[in-house]
């Protein structure tokens, strides 16, 4: 292996929430929705520099198999390691690394913001201070895979499932992060009680006051004084069910009654129901109500 001469190296920053991400990395798609981006992307090859990225990342390898050299930011042990399909890399925003390799690799990426992962750090397993996240390269992680396939289908339909959605998801990965590969030692704490009454009004009548808005999981604990992680558990003890589907449920609700009044069209009624078009209220109308908005209206009749 040939020295690497560090001064020489060129140290490139990644920003994924950018629709421009630069160091060589190009975009397919992308979704970026409050502290939350995913991607597919491809890059160059890369004959050999630092890279650095603006939010922590995990990345989900989706071609062929390939080569590449690594190394992390203190260190000058270089490793060599084989990527393969559905194999992740996991980066902490703050630590550059080193690499290099000839293929043009694409993957998907799940970029959460640093603010959002300390939240959960410091909130959801009582930390004091700054949390940390190892490099990893090419490892083999089910949780991560599933939280991949579900993200790669959010991407895919364009953010259907919104905001608060997505931010579920990307509470789940933090979590999960931290507890695996970070540098806690012990689970998050866990909440075993639901939302106090006075926390529930007002998240309910947030919500309510805020339908048409794209809400998410970060706004909604902020009302009730919790972070994401512990405002999911609580919300879903005191309710029966994730804020997520609460929410697409109250919007259901809302187009139900809107209906009755035969002078709104269906379009107008998805938007002042809170969906993004017809075809979205009538997807979550038929999962709720059993039937599509144009048949409960005729019903009617």
């Amino acid at each position: 292996m040939r020295s690497i001469g560090r001064q020489l190296l060129r140290h490139d920053l990644i920003d994924f929430a950018s629709r421009e991400p630069a160091g060589g990395f190009t975009f397919k798609a992308h979704l970026s929705v409050g502290p939350v981006t995913l991607a597919h992307c491809t890059s160059r090859p890369v004959e050999g520099r630092y890279l650095t990225a603006s939010q922590v990342v995990v990345a989900i390898h989706e071609g062929e198999a390939f080569g590449l050299e690594w190394r992390e930011a203190e260190s000058d042990c270089v490793r060599s390691s084989i990527v393969s399909h559905s194999q992740a890399h996991i980066g902490d925003a703050r630590l550059p690394f080193w690499v290099r390799y000839d293929a043009s690799p694409s993957f998907l990426a799940f970029a959460l913001d640093e603010s959002f992962v300390r939240e959960i750090w410091q909130k959801a397993f009582d930390r004091a201070g700054d949390f940390a996240i190892r490099t990893s390269i090419g490892i083999e992680d089910p949780v991560i895979g599933w939280l991949g396939a579900l993200g790669r289908r959010e991407l895919s339909v364009g953010g259907a499932g919104g905001r608060l959605y997505l931010e579920g998801l990307a509470t789940m990965l933090t979590v999960h992060l931290l507890r695996s590969h970070g540098s806690s030692e012990r689970p998050p704490i866990p909440h075993r009680g639901g939302l106090a009454p006075r926390q529930m009004r007002r998240v309910l009548d947030y919500i309510d006051a805020h339908l048409t808005d794209e809400l998410g999981l970060v706004e909604l604990a902020a009302i009730a004084e919790l972070s994401p992680h512990h405002f999911g558990e609580a919300f879903k003890i005191s309710v029966g069910k994730s804020p997520h589907r609460f929410l697409t449920e109250r919007r259901v609700r809302r187009a139900l009654e809107l209906l009755r009044d035969k002078d709104r069209s269906i379009v107008e009624i998805a938007r002042a129901a809170g969906f993004s078009s017809q075809s979205r209220l009538t997807e979550n109308f038929r999962r709720v109500m059993r039937l599509t908005p144009s048949r409960f209206r005729r019903s009617l009749s």
